[in-house]
Order: C-alpha cells, then sequence, then structure tokens
C-alpha cells in the first residue's frame, strides 16, 4: 500500500451520534471568569499555550483589520498583565506552540515559521519564505509538526537538527496534534475527514465526517477529540477501534484542550462562552456568555483553570476554578 493510501475503514468505523443531555449544567459563577483586555485593538487574539515560564502566549491574527500591521505574538501573566511583542509586518500569526529549545514558534501567511525566545526576542524565521502556508501546530519531543492549509503535505520541524520532513496526505490540513504515548500524529483535513498518521511509514488512515472539522486534541485519556463548528459538534475518537461518538454542543465549537480525567474544554464562538465536557459526553461545567466576544483558542493550566482568547472582543480571559 503507498503511503497516501485512503483507508476508510467503513466496516471498523461505526459512528454514533449522540446529543449532549446535560445541558442543564450550571455556569460557574460570574465572578470566576476574569477578562483582560489586550493593548492593541483590533488585535484579534487567536491561540494561546502556556509556557515553561509560567505565562499564557497568544497571537494576535488581526481578522478583519487591515489597517493595522505591527502583527504580534501577546504573554499575558497569571496575574493579567499583558506585553506585546512585535514579530512581523503583514504576516498575522495564527498557531503557536513552545519548542523543546525552549523558543515560542508560530505560523504565519509568509513563512512556515516564525519564532522569538521566551524573554520575546523576535529571531529569524525558520524554512523558506512562501514555500507554503502553516496552520496547526503540534509538538512532539525535539520535533513540530505543522499542518498545510494550501498543500496535501504534513511538514515536521527538528528543533535540534532543523530538518524538515514532508509527509504526504490526502488532503490539505487545518490542525493537528499528536498522541505522546504512540506517536501517532492526528489532523483535520480541509474535505471534511480526519487522518491519523504513523510517523514511521507515512501511512495516513482517514476517518470521514459529514462535516467540516476544524481543531483537534488528544484528551488525557488517550481519546481524540475534535470541532465541527458549523455543525455545532463536538467528536470523541476511540483510538482503538476508530469509532467516533458525536456531541452536539451548540455555540460554534472551535478550539479544545485535554483537561483532567479525560474531559475536553472547548470554545464556543457564538455563544460567547466555554464549556467543559466528560469523556461520556456530558456537559460538567461552562462559564457564563459574554456577547460579541467570539472565544476562540482554548488551553488548560495545570491548577484546571482554563484560559481562552476573545477573539472579537480583543481579551484574553480565564474560569478560575480554583
Amino acid at each position: 500500500m503507498s503511503r497516501r493510501t485512503r483507508t476508510l475503514l467503513s466496516t471498523a468505523l461505526a459512528t454514533l451520534v449522540a446529543v449532549s443531555l446535560a445541558t442543564s449544567a450550571s455556569a460557574a459563577p460570574p465572578d470566576k471568569l476574569k477578562q483582560f483586555k489586550v493593548p492593541t485593538v483590533g488585535s484579534s487574539p487567536d491561540h494561546i499555550i502556556r509556557a515553561s515560564d509560567g505565562n499564557f502566549w497568544f497571537t494576535e491574527s488581526f481578522i478583519g483589520n487591515p489597517n493595522l500591521v505591527a502583527n504580534n505574538v501577546g504573554r499575558i501573566t497569571p496575574a493579567g498583565v499583558v506585553t506585546e511583542f512585535h514579530v512581523c509586518d503583514q504576516c498575522f500569526p495564527a498557531d503557536l506552540v513552545q519548542g523543546a529549545d525552549g523558543d515560542i514558534y508560530f505560523t504565519q501567511n509568509n513563512a512556515p515559521l516564525g519564532r522569538l525566545s521566551i524573554t520575546g526576542q523576535s529571531k529569524p524565521d525558520v524554512g523558506p519564505v512562501f514555500a507554503y502556508n502553516g496552520n496547526g501546530l503540534a509538538v512532539d519531543g525535539n520535533n513540530i509538526w505543522i499542518s498545510d492549509f494550501n498543500h496535501p503535505t504534513m511538514h515536521r520541524y527538528n528543533v535540534i537538527t532543523g530538518v524538515f520532513t514532508d509527509f504526504a496526505t490526502p488532503a490539505p490540513t487545518l490542525d493537528v496534534t499528536v498522541d505522546h504515548a504512540s506517536g501517532t500524529v492526528w489532523f483535520t483535513q480541509t474535505d471534511s475527514q480526519i487522518g491519523r498518521m504513523n510517523p514511521g511509514t507515512g501511512t495516513v488512515t482517514e476517518i470521514p465526517q459529514t462535516s467540516d472539522v476544524r481543531e483537534i486534541s488528544v484528551a488525557t485519556d488517550g481519546a481524540v477529540w475534535f470541532t465541527e463548528r458549523f455543525a455545532s459538534m463536538v467528536g470523541r475518537i476511540n483510538p482503538a477501534t476508530n469509532a467516533v461518538a458525536l456531541f452536539a454542543v451548540g455555540g460554534g465549537p472551535e478550539d479544545i484542550a485535554a483537561a483532567a480525567g479525560g474531559a475536553m474544554w472547548f470554545t464556543r464562538t457564538t455563544t460567547g462562552d466555554i464549556e467543559e465536557i466528560s469523556a461520556a459526553g456530558v456537559i460538567i461545567n461552562q462559564s457564563k456568555a459574554v456577547k460579541g466576544t467570539e472565544p476562540t483558542g482554548i488551553t488548560v493550566a495545570p491548577d484546571g483553570s482554563p484560559w481562552f482568547t476573545m477573539l472579537a472582543a480583543d481579551k484574553i480571559a480565564t474560569l478560575q476554578l480554583v
């Protein structure tokens, strides 16, 4: 079989559609939701991560504001102090990760990877300019995996050796995550499929979906979760069987991040809030809704509190659970 074999596994894939019955879960008290303004108006904070310095780093995508050219990567402390770092002109930062070398890497529209030090000092871009357009990122040891919105390719960059390796995919890719236990690379595709790759052989298996898939992440119990923003669903894949369970959650879910016990937090772009869903597909926690904020990226702190971006409100928010 070739590396681009598109195995649909119709017999192995048992798609289970389940509507979450836990819509009665009460929202966290309003005073638990803290919001912090990003200084630059129209910055459109997008993705967010927690780095080794204990702070949260986020990209400023400037979506819908072409008059702004000072594209930034931002840093916010647990106390809510925001610092912005100018990283480019007209590069529109998207996703970001921290590499094994300690640097912050981010995708942009004019090079595969931008980077800056953990102290906020800009460094030269990694890789050829205008070669491909990166989107989602994931870290696995010394490697950074880079999805490619424009080409049917997944890229891997080793931060120690500086070597790029390309892997063919059946379609262009949106987001990527890695199961650290098995090394399996999971990604969403522009043709509404989910791919799982064996990085040793490059073999890709596709798991078909009926709606556009967006972000993807691995839970603490090894299950793989993804969002379907326009169908207002989140899905859970059993990696042992490729069986999929879908849960109707409403609100246009976008990003999704692992919590304790196999649960996941996800953002709801149209309702202005975030929700936590259990491994069984039950909503067990949620924030209050704030209209006009468009929650987008999300990450979870070691204490279990989710931090997320409010793209339309130029804010970073956290639901303080402890």
